[in-house]
C-alpha cells in the first residue's frame, strides 16, 4: 500500500483508530475487533478504515504492533544483567501483572484451550513465552542457585502460575477476594514473598 500523504488532522485520524483497535483487541480479543466496532469507538465513518489503511487486516496489524511494545517492555525487565538475578525477576512479575490485567482478552486465551488460534492473541501469547521464558528460567537459574533442568522447570513454573492463577480467577469469575494482591498497596509485598518465601522455622520443617 502507498504511503497516504495525511494533513495534521489525519494523522490523529489515523492514530486514534489505531489506539482505538488496541484498546479493543486487548479487552475483548479479535472478534470483537469488526470495523463497525472500530470505527464507531474511533468515531469515525466506516469507510476510512479502507481509506486510511487499505483493510482491515493492516490496521489490525499496526494496533498488534502497539501491543507488542507493551510485552516487550515487560520482557526488557529481565535483560538488566546489572540487576541480581532475584531483582530481574521481581521487575519482571511487578511489571507482569499489571500487563494481564491490561489485556484480558489475552490471559482469558490462557485458561480457554477451546478458542480457535485464528480467533486469539495466539502470535502474541507465542511472542510472550517464547521470548520471556528461556530469560526467566535463566534467572531463576542463578538466583536459587539451580543447576538441575527439571528442578529449572518447577520452580518457573511455580513462580508463574502464582502470578497468573489469581489473574485467570479473576478475569473469568469476577473479582474474587485474591484479587486484592494485584492492588498497589499489596503487590511489592506479594511479589517478595514469592520471590524470597520466608524460611522455614525448624519446628514447621519437621512437620
Amino acid at each position: 500500500m502507498t504511503e497516504k500523504v495525511l494533513t495534521q488532522k489525519g494523522s490523529r485520524i489515523r492514530r486514534r483508530m489505531i489506539d482505538t483497535t488496541a484498546r479493543i483487541l486487548r479487552e475483548q480479543g479479535f472478534r470483537g475487533a469488526t470495523v463497525r466496532r472500530i470505527a464507531g469507538e474511533a468515531h469515525v465513518n466506516i469507510s476510512s478504515v479502507r481509506y486510511y489503511f487499505g483493510s482491515k487486516e493492516q490496521l489490525i496489524a499496526l494496533a498488534m504492533d502497539t501491543l507488542m511494545g507493551d510485552v516487550e517492555s515487560v520482557v526488557a525487565c529481565l535483560d538488566d544483567q546489572r540487576l541480581p538475578a532475584k531483582e530481574r525477576l521481581r521487575r519482571y512479575m511487578r511489571a507482569y501483572i499489571p500487563l494481564a490485567r491490561k489485556h484480558p482478552a489475552l490471559f482469558k486465551t490462557i485458561s480457554c484451550t477451546a478458542s480457535p488460534t485464528h480467533d486469539t492473541y495466539f502470535l502474541y501469547l507465542t511472542f510472550l513465552y517464547e521470548q520471556c521464558w528461556p530469560k526467566f528460567t535463566a534467572a531463576v537459574a542463578e538466583a536459587y542457585g539451580l543447576t538441575d533442568p527439571e528442578d529449572i522447570k518447577l520452580r518457573s513454573i511455580q513462580l508463574i502460575s502464582a502470578l497468573e492463577f489469581p489473574i485467570l480467577l479473576e478475569l473469568n469469575q469476577g473479582r474474587v477476594a485474591a484479587s486484592a494482591y494485584a492492588e498497589p498497596q499489596n503487590l511489592d509485598r506479594y511479589v517478595d514473598l514469592l520471590v524470597d518465601p520466608p524460611a522455614r522455622t525448624p519446628a514447621a520443617a519437621a512437620r
